[in-house]
């Protein structure tokens, strides 16, 4: 078979949308340039990738096995590419970067500061729940999360790089911001607003109510941070959060740290990545840039 590599960049972004009009967008191609190469491709090995139902695009059980090894073939050579510059020396590149939601403020900043250092380096960042960013190593869609604790059974390197205190936090006209070492029992018997199922906070706050036997008998999910602190801050129930999210609510009083017993909780962060995927040169120099950077400035 005399595939190009071409060839196997449209398939992949066909397979990705199951749109031969989304795929042509996003390659800036023509539709029937696109369909060409489907047809020629498909010709190539003898065998239908696709299936055409109507206007809906489905993969074949052949195209869902050709699709993983075009996606391994573009790895090797995105690997390649990268392995020739760390013999160059790392200038440029592109890195990709999946933070947990906690961390992106911290994240925002460090970015900052490494892109002064290396302004011809392009970020592909995104900020998700701590399943989102374990799948995304799992697939090698990343190359270095940011994260809480990663799980210990799985084939990943990593490092803490700051420590991550969890707090109950509350409007200051709230009752509860008078008193003095609440029970938790008394806690969990308040509305609170938390994060989604997959987040690290809401995963850490279940675990400390299951060791005491207790749980929430009220409360509202909410899918990321800044919406939990307006939600508190409304008066629609507490929440439990980094306090590196809130510094600046607390300091001007429109949110109120509780004095709460078992907290708070002590967690960490961690950059991340896998151990058997080869780590591109530009994800070594930020993993080493991060590393470097708390280690400076815990001294």
């Amino acid at each position: 078979m005399n595939i190009t590599l071409r060839q196997i960049n449209i398939f992949v972004e066909v397979a990705k949308n199951l749109s031969i009009t989304k795929a042509a967008n996003a390659l800036f191609l023509t539709q029937p340039a696109v369909s060409m190469q489907i047809k020629q491709l498909e010709d190539m090995v003898d065998i239908p990738l696709l299936n055409h139902l109507g206007k809906k695009l489905t993969l074949t059980q052949a195209g869902e096995e050709f699709l993983k090894y075009c996606i391994r073939i573009k790895n090797e050579l995105f690997d390649a590419k990268e392995l020739m510059q760390e013999f160059k020396g790392v200038k440029r590149g592109t890195l990709n970067i999946s933070v947990a939601s906690t961390l992106s403020h911290f994240a925002v900043q460090t970015i900052k500061l490494f892109l002064k250092q290396h302004p011809d380096i392009k970020i592909r960042f995104e900020v998700t729940n701590r399943n989102t960013v374990l799948e995304n190593l799992k697939n090698s869609t990343t190359d270095i999360v940011l994260m809480g604790k990663p799980p210990l059974d799985q084939d990943l390197e990593f490092s803490v790089i700051k420590e991550n205190p969890l707090i109950v936090i509350a409007p200051k006209n709230h009752p509860l911001t008078k008193s003095k070492k609440i029970s938790l029992k008394h806690l969990s018997q308040q509305t609170f607003v938390i994060r989604e199922e997959g987040s690290g906070t809401r995963l850490a706050f279940k675990t400390l109510l299951d060791i005491n036997g207790l749980e929430l008998p009220d409360y509202m999910t909410i899918n990321n941070n800044e919406s939990i602190k307006l939600c508190v801050e409304a008066g629609l129930g507490l929440g439990v959060v980094s306090i590196h999210t809130v510094r600046a609510d607390l300091s001007n009083g429109s949110l109120i740290q509780l004095d709460v017993e078992n907290f708070p909780i002590i967690k960490q962060w961690y950059i991340v990545n896998r151990k058997s995927f080869h780590l591109p040169a530009v994800a070594k120099v930020f993993r080493d840039f991060v590393i470097n950077q708390i280690l400076f400035t815990a001294h």
